[in-house]
């Protein structure tokens, strides 16, 4: 599969989801959002973006400059009034035809944290049909684990089960 087929197949899946896309994002990414209000997450709203990017290779350090950037946008566009019973999550995508290791290890471990928002690091590497993201349990943002992890299973499996 390469990289435009997979981003069709996640731009069908992300508005079949429900999410609004924003063509005007001024990124060059895949932009969907989202909010949703869950008494189980002690009645809070949550803003939930996600941010798809493609290249030819992703690194760690590449990763987390993606993640770190994409929150501080989504932060500026929906998270003005962020704080006790508002929140905001960013899944940040790349996929890509090669993924080092180091981006593997940022996406398993890392997510990227910001007053009332976080952004969940994801790789999508082609080559052998992977996909990573965070497998631990946050210490912050617990009650949101179960969402996040739902929502990227939904919109970006696998590349061999697109």
């Amino acid at each position: 599969m390469d990289r435009g087929t997979y981003l069709e197949q996640t731009d069908a899946r992300v508005r079949a989801a429900g999410y609004t896309m924003d063509p005007s994002s001024g990124l060059d990414q895949l932009v969907g959002y989202r909010s949703d209000f869950r008494w189980r997450w002690v009645a809070t709203k949550l803003h939930t973006l996600v941010v798809v990017s493609t290249a030819p290779q992703v690194s760690g350090e590449g990763l987390a400059l993606f993640a770190k950037s994409s929150l501080e946008w989504a932060k500026v566009v929906k998270g003005q009034l962020r704080g006790a019973q508002v929140g905001v999550a960013v899944i940040a995508a790349v996929v890509a035809d090669q993924a080092d290791e180091s981006a593997v290890a940022f996406a398993r471990k890392n997510l990227v944290r910001g007053y009332a928002a976080f952004a969940w690091p994801v790789v999508v590497d082609l080559g052998p049909g992977q996909r990573t993201a965070h497998a631990g349990r946050p210490a912050i943002g617990a009650i949101y684990t179960g969402w996040m992890r739902g929502q990227i299973d939904t919109l970006l499996p696998a590349p061999h089960t697109s």
